[in-house]
């Protein structure tokens, strides 16, 4: 589980505000739904990956603010998270191409946020529709006497009753000019090293390029991925390509 232990003083970067933040001492990665995007809702941890907002106004990353390694009292006030509706700020002020990916990185999610909900009302959809052929398909196998009296009394399929297949389908994705835009430059941003030193995510380069109907370059860039830390996700979006399908997809863990 997510444990914190206390909160610790941090120096903003920009005008040398004294914040608040959080420290863990273990973090806990479950969430309800995993999107092939990176997006994850209901998460027990921060998915924001350190984007604040100071009181002077400027944006800055967490892993840019100096720690004073001192104990944080309740007089000193939280980190500001940044709402989605701030993050084109961000974006347009971003004093570091870090600062940019991480910004546009929450772009992203938050743009896919109508396809998520389509997506939903869909599987919502098929699921239905399997399950009312799953009854029609029990009714018909029963005998007339049987069938009799389901119609007294109707009862559910049993369990080991087979239920057909239900199809993979996902609901047309036809990103904006904005989510375009968007997706590009935040890939070029990766592809140029901004997040350095940390080594680009092969995963989010190779989602890129698939949402962006780029699936030569997905499929290049998922060959290129060796973390088995993530493999269930490299293998719904390699699936994705081969079908040449460029929707954001929920999957599990």
């Amino acid at each position: 589980m997510t444990r914190i232990t206390g909160h610790t003083i941090v120096v903003s970067p920009c005008c040398k505000s004294l914040y608040s933040t959080p420290r863990y001492g273990s973090l806990n990665f479950s969430a309800f739904e995993y999107w092939t995007d990176g997006y994850s809702e209901g998460s027990l941890v921060s998915t924001d990956g350190g984007l604040r907002r100071c009181n002077c106004g400027a944006f800055y990353l967490l892993r840019h603010a100096s720690s004073l390694q001192i104990d944080a009292g309740p007089e000193i006030s939280s980190t500001l998270s940044v709402s989605p509706g701030d993050l084109p700020d961000a974006i347009r002020t971003a004093s570091s191409p870090a600062l940019e990916a991480t910004a546009r990185r929450g772009y992203w999610w938050d743009l896919n946020s109508c396809c998520r909900s389509m997506y939903r009302s869909h599987q919502q959809k098929v699921n239905a529709e399997v399950d009312a052929q799953w009854r029609q398909d029990y009714i018909a196998s029963l005998s007339r006497f049987r069938c009799l009296l389901h119609k007294l009394r109707p009862s559910a399929p049993k369990s080991d009753f087979p239920k057909s297949t239900r199809p993979f389908t996902v609901p047309p994705f036809r990103p904006t000019t904005e989510q375009t835009e968007n997706m590009k430059a935040l890939l070029a941003l990766f592809l140029d090293g901004a997040e350095a030193p940390f080594k680009p995510d092969g995963l989010e380069i190779a989602e890129l390029h698939r949402e962006l109907g780029q699936y030569e370059a997905s499929a290049a860039a998922l060959d290129s991925c060796d973390d088995r830390h993530q493999l269930v996700t490299k293998k719904v979006i390699a699936m994705l390509v081969d079908e040449r399908s460029s929707a954001p997809v929920r999957f599990r863990l």
